[in-house]
């Protein structure tokens, strides 16, 4: 079972893997070639973007996600199509809207008009929903190596259309958001033409699911998605509002390039994780021990790499280049993102398998409150520094609300002492690597960090050396 599960993941990570390295080699390169201000505008673009998916979405896709199963296998095509139908309908009738009154958005958005710009949000949000869900159908038949690859092609696409636009417009943001449109439109059609069967074909004619299934379930998700967007992009937000400088989003979202590395490992668990957990819920919802072993493996791994990057941050701040000076000090409190976002994926189950999402809106709206407060008071002293530490609490206030609602309908013994001790010390770690190049202090807070950690976890350290050792003796 565990080598079983191990070789899945690999197959997920293998992407994420040569996407991680391709980032490596791009981010010194596209930090060079746009400057912070330009990168700013981009940026809100993505960000806008994505509140239209999150609500026009209405929560569909996670109600896909958990009626899948339910499906005999040659209907889950039909699912796919039945679940997309509505939000790419509403979504081009907005954009519709939109359009008409493409001077307002696009003055929100940039501070400036344009008509392009409106017309490659509505072009954008469809292929994000459309790509949404074209991913999500890959990931639930667990078809690792496929996922992988849609993700390399993005990646590569969006590079080469970098280059070109860059070529034809030069330093603008309108280079950026070209080849983020165009590239996840790459993506899209790669996907549809891999499963064709189950886009195309008609499948049997009754499905166990109904339109009113999907929407019941997922309708809950269309305000805690709206929530947790606030919670995730008020930062961005109150940078552009409190300075009205596109320059320091660009430096804060130079932060983020940093932090996307990270993301990088949180993306492959989670794209691995979401199928397996329900599957194994279905088979043996008594086997606890197998949620609790995930978590601490998750747990251990998350720590060791945040406190490297942590300690890394101005060796890591030399590929954005001098453009982007002053991110390695914002960044630190940013990696507690990927940390409590990951983790609490394996601690949130209860609430999923129960099906009480409407929970989720309780949990974002709490974090989103803490985070709009937090930002409201360091952002105007503190700048896209301020916006980081706020945004970092925040997901600690998101992890602690998601696993006590989870634990209410499906409790898991977790161990959360060692952990909270843990993050406790990389917050300290993090707190003075954002006011101080590295020195002698970081090295020692660094050292004390990875020796508790590995103390901590030193069970599940022995296990997934044994595991590594296994697979290559075979």
């Amino acid at each position: 079972m565990k080598n079983n599960l191990f070789k899945k993941f690999i197959e997920f990570a293998l992407g994420n893997a040569i996407v991680f390295v391709l980032g490596i080699f791009s981010v010194p390169i596209v930090s060079r070639m746009i400057d912070p201000t330009q990168n700013g505008k981009a940026s809100m673009f993505i960000t806008y973007t994505s509140l239209i998916v999150l609500v026009l979405t209405m929560g569909i896709d996670q109600a896909y996600i958990r009626y899948y199963n339910n499906e005999k296998e040659e209907n889950r095509g039909r699912l796919l199509r039945r679940s997309i139908k509505i939000p790419i309908i509403t979504n081009i009738s907005l954009g519709l809207v939109l359009l008409i009154f493409y001077k307002k958005v696009s003055n929100l958005i940039l501070s400036e008009t344009s008509f392009l710009v409106v017309v490659l949000l509505l072009i954008h949000s469809t292929a994000s929903i459309m790509g949404n869900f074209a991913l999500i159908h890959v990931r639930m038949k667990q078809k690792g190596k496929a996922y992988s690859m849609l993700g390399v092609s993005n990646k590569l696409s969006y590079l080469a259309l970098m280059f070109l636009f860059f070529y034809i417009f030069k330093d603008n943001y309108i280079t950026m958001i070209l080849a983020t449109v165009l590239s996840n439109l790459i993506m899209v059609l790669i996907a549809v033409l891999y499963e064709r069967e189950d886009w195309f074909s008609s499948g049997d004619s009754y499905l166990n699911t109904t339109t009113k299934d999907l929407f019941t379930y997922g309708v809950p998700f269309i305000f805690s998605m709206a929530i947790t967007w606030v919670f995730q992009s008020i930062d961005r937000i109150s940078i552009q509002s409190f300075s009205n400088d596109y320059a320091q989003v660009g430096l804060y979202t130079g932060a983020m390039y940093i932090i996307s590395l990270l993301n990088t490992v949180q993306g492959a668990f989670t794209t691995f994780w979401t199928p397996v957990a329900f599957e194994k819920y279905a088979t043996n919802p008594e086997d606890k021990d197998f949620f609790v072993n995930i978590n601490e493996i998750v747990s251990a791994v998350m720590l060791l790499i945040s406190v490297g990057l942590i300690a890394t941050k101005d060796i890591l701040i030399i590929l954005l280049g001098k453009k982007y000076e002053g991110a390695q000090f914002i960044f630190p409190f940013l990696v507690l993102m990927p940390i409590m976002y990951t983790i609490s994926e394996t601690t949130v189950l209860g609430i999923n398998f129960s099906k009480k999402t409407k929970y989720h809106i309780n949990i974002a709206a709490f974090a989103a409150i803490f985070n709009i407060i937090g930002n409201i008071i360091l952002v105007p002293s503190l700048g896209a520094t301020g916006a980081a530490i706020s945004t970092g609490l925040a997901y600690v206030v998101f992890f602690i609300f998601r696993t006590y609602y989870a634990n209410k309908f499906y409790k898991i013994n977790f161990k959360f002492f060692k952990f909270g001790v843990c993050v406790v010390f990389v917050y300290i770690l993090a707190t003075y690597s954002s006011m101080y190049k590295f020195n002698l202090t970081i090295l020692i807070l660094t050292i004390i960090n990875i020796a508790i950690i590995l103390f901590a976890y030193k069970n599940i350290i022995i296990e997934l050396f044994k595991l590594v050792k296994t697979k290559k003796n075979k």
